[in-house]
């Protein structure tokens, strides 16, 4: 056994320490990206189980199914939702675009009791996780209503102090 010790110890004397430090290195992503592999969350969810089998509704179904229920609100544009499975947890996070900021609190929690209701009564699910929505940008509408001044007519009068009159 002591051979061995000394073998290994002659070995890595041999290395320069860039290279023990970059094997590590690799040793270390892999055992990473194959903790990943192991510990993925499921693409799919048992809706409900019968005699007859099983009823499996992916993530991408669900997504799509919350992201339509919030495109059903008038003060929603678009709808980003991701959805994710903790174990038999269903937690899910939504990216909105908004028409405007009004009723913003109103908006979101009417939102967040459609989702609910929707994964709840439709599809059965007990166990639903945080429902977050984050807004990520306002609709062009209230940014067409503001008037804007013409700031070249205001920076021309400014720099030029010399009266119309004058300069003909």
């Amino acid at each position: 056994m002591p051979e061995l010790v000394q073998q290994a110890s002659e070995l890595l004397d041999e290395f320069h320490p860039y290279t023990i430090v970059g094997i590590f290195a690799v040793f270390v992503l892999i055992i990473i990206g194959l903790g990943r592999l192991v510990n993925k969350p499921p693409s799919r969810l048992t809706a409900f189980s019968s005699e007859t089998g099983s009823v499996l509704v992916s993530r991408k179904a669900l997504q799509e199914l919350i992201r339509q229920a919030c495109l059903r609100d008038d003060f929603v544009e678009a709808a980003r939702p991701a959805v994710k499975i903790n174990g038999s947890r269903i937690n899910t996070s939504v990216d909105l675009r908004l028409t405007s900021p009004t009723n913003l609190k109103k908006t979101t929690e009417r939102l967040q009791m459609r989702i609910s209701e929707l994964l709840q009564k439709s599809l059965n699910f007990d166990q639903i996780g945080n429902i977050e929505i984050m807004v990520t940008s306002f609709g062009k509408s209230d940014v067409d209503d503001i008037p804007i001044a013409d700031p070249a007519s205001s920076t021309l009068q400014s720099k030029d102090p010399t009266p119309p009159s004058v300069k003909e």
